[in-house]
């Protein structure tokens, strides 16, 4: 089904930027002049690629080109294949060198449904099998209207970090003041922003609550490995807070239970902390969120039989 790979194309997009590759895929549809170059790309560079069910029509004429690209992949290469299992059964006993990890998913709708609702902050209600596909936007949209919220009416917390910042990171940090402002009833004098606590430098402060908060964006990173990278701020806060994008912690969320796991038993006080809506959650908010959704979608197929 088409529409499923748009799906999968946002997955492999996002667990690319956990390995530091920001990268459009490159989707092939079509046996053109153009797709035939592009064919034989597939696997010799750096890349995302979805070749969608259509080439399945045309297998006898990609099947050579295709079967030299897989074979050479290089182990300093960075490529995610998408494709239809009617590709994947006629080529992969004819690779030599096999990927270094196959994953094979069969997905319900109503997975794919509850991940997109997820990924989009709690806001999508779409039914089709792309819906992950339409999160990007919708996620992004909600992070800079909080920045703009910001910069309107506390324009003093709008402060960079020294580094190469991302919109990213400075929306999630604004996301956070936002809802510690007018959901928490922080008052803005006790909050600190880029500011040095000792020898350390958070991206927020809470003075009044002794609260140090993080904001990860999961580029170039897996989300539980930053969990790590927290940790260190338990030397002069009593609580730690780590915001993170709600796709990331869905590729990621063994890990991420784990880490947080660990850092109980050190005696590290650690939440993880999602954006959705208007507010940040904790992770078991978030999760027990997607169980009711997913509860609301198998009742409704219930129900029409």
């Amino acid at each position: 089904m088409q529409h499923y790979q748009h799906s999968l194309k946002y997955i492999a997009t996002e667990i690319a930027l956990f390995h530091g590759y920001e990268t459009n895929p490159i989707t092939i549809s079509s046996v053109s002049d153009l797709a035939g170059i592009e064919l034989k790309d597939v696997g010799t560079r750096s890349g995302i690629f979805v070749l969608k069910r259509d080439l399945c029509n045309s297998i006898k004429e990609i099947e050579n080109t295709l079967i030299d690209s897989l074979n050479g992949i290089s182990g300093y290469k960075y490529s995610i294949i998408i494709m239809p299992k009617c590709l994947y059964n006629t080529l992969l006993p004819k690779i030599v060198l096999k990927p270094k990890r196959i994953v094979t998913e069969n997905l319900t709708r109503e997975e794919i449904l509850t991940l997109a609702y997820l990924a989009s902050g709690c806001q999508l209600d779409w039914k089709g099998y792309d819906a992950l596909d339409r999160t990007r936007e919708m996620f992004e949209e909600l992070l800079g209207s909080a920045r703009r919220w910001l910069r309107q009416n506390y324009i003093s917390l709008d402060i960079p970090n020294s580094g190469n910042e991302t919109d990213l990171h400075r929306n999630l940090k604004a996301f956070t003041l936002k809802h510690l402002i007018e959901n928490e009833k922080v008052d803005d004098k006790s909050i600190y922003v880029e500011s040095y606590i000792g020898d350390l430098k958070p991206d927020i402060y809470v003075i009044s609550r002794d609260l140090v908060i993080d904001a990860k964006t999961s580029i170039g990173h897996l989300p539980s490995d930053e969990l790590l990278d927290v940790q260190k701020y338990a030397r002069f806060a009593k609580g730690i807070w780590v915001v993170m994008r709600p796709i990331a912690i869905l590729l990621d969320l063994d890990g991420i239970i784990g880490r947080l796991k660990d850092t109980d038993r050190l005696g590290i006080d650690m939440e993880v902390m999602i954006p959705v809506r208007d507010k940040l959650i904790t992770l078991e908010e978030f999760v027990n969120e997607g169980r009711g959704y997913m509860a609301e979608l198998l009742q409704d197929r219930s129900k029409r039989g």
